[in-house]
């Protein structure tokens, strides 16, 4: 299970995207073969999609891919009722393969729509996305249970910033039975491959520390995040020669 929990800090706006208008699950053909997806040259993308909160009724992510420094947002897929018994709340989506990412999140309520996604200054582009995942041509691929919430933190004179956590698990067995019931044969093709969930607060890579470890030899920057510092070293433990009836009588 990815699982994280980004911080205070985390670059999150509650803002609007731009979502298709259609208020049904997104589906694609229930007759759907990975033949024909390879002839095609396409794939097929099942996600569970989770409430955020117990006012969430209909909820929709947006998919996009990367564009320059950022990612630009390319399809959104709906659930159209999160607590349904009837089938799995699970949206479908028909792509080219590639990689893809999720940017943002939408929770449909009775009296209010809230969106937590990264924007940028630039329509319809985002400075991050919090989860990602890959297809190859012909594949039908359930990349898992999309856990999402998020809060507003302590007020400052900046506004009040956002916390999100957001991690991935398996359908429970009763939405797979109940998926299996009513997509079979979407369901007798599908393999599970889980996106990967990004942590903003895991601290820098390896790559970036490698990078500012130069800046600071030229003089660039100043001082190197606590992950980048390398620990002090252990001094080595003295290891004491066994006593002996002679030594304990030198000891005496």
């Amino acid at each position: 299970m990815a699982r994280i929990c980004a911080g205070a800090f985390a670059p999150l706006l509650l803002t609007c995207f731009t979502l298709a208008g259609c208020a049904g699950t997104s589906r694609v053909d229930a007759n759907l073969t990975t033949s024909t997806l390879a002839e095609r040259k396409t794939a097929v993308a099942l996600v569970r999609l989770g409430a955020a909160g117990t006012l969430c009724s209909r909820v929709s992510v947006l998919i996009g891919q990367r564009e320059g420094e950022g990612f630009r947002g390319r399809q959104a897929v709906t659930v159209a009722n999160v607590r349904t018994l009837t089938e799995a709340p699970v949206a479908e989506v028909e792509l080219p393969p590639g990689e893809y990412h999720l940017l943002a999140y939408r929770c449909f309520g009775k009296q209010r729509t809230l969106s937590v996604g990264d924007t940028s200054d630039i329509t319809n582009v985002y400075r991050s996305s919090f989860a990602m995942f890959r297809l190859e041509p012909g594949e039908i691929v359930n990349i898992g249970y999309l856990h999402f919430n998020a809060n507003r933190m302590n007020l400052s004179m900046f506004g009040r910033p956002i916390r999100k956590e957001v991690y991935v698990t398996d359908w429970p067995l009763a939405e797979l039975e109940r998926f299996k019931r009513t997509r079979p044969q979407l369901f007798a093709q599908m393999k599970t491959r889980h996106m990967t969930v990004f942590d903003d607060s895991e601290g820098p890579t390896a790559d970036t520390c490698k990078a500012l470890k130069t800046m600071k030899a030229e003089g660039k920057v100043q001082t190197l995040p606590m992950e980048c510092l390398a620990p002090p070293p252990v001094p080595p433990a003295t290891i004491r020669p066994p006593r002996t009836p002679a030594s304990r009588e030198k000891e005496a």
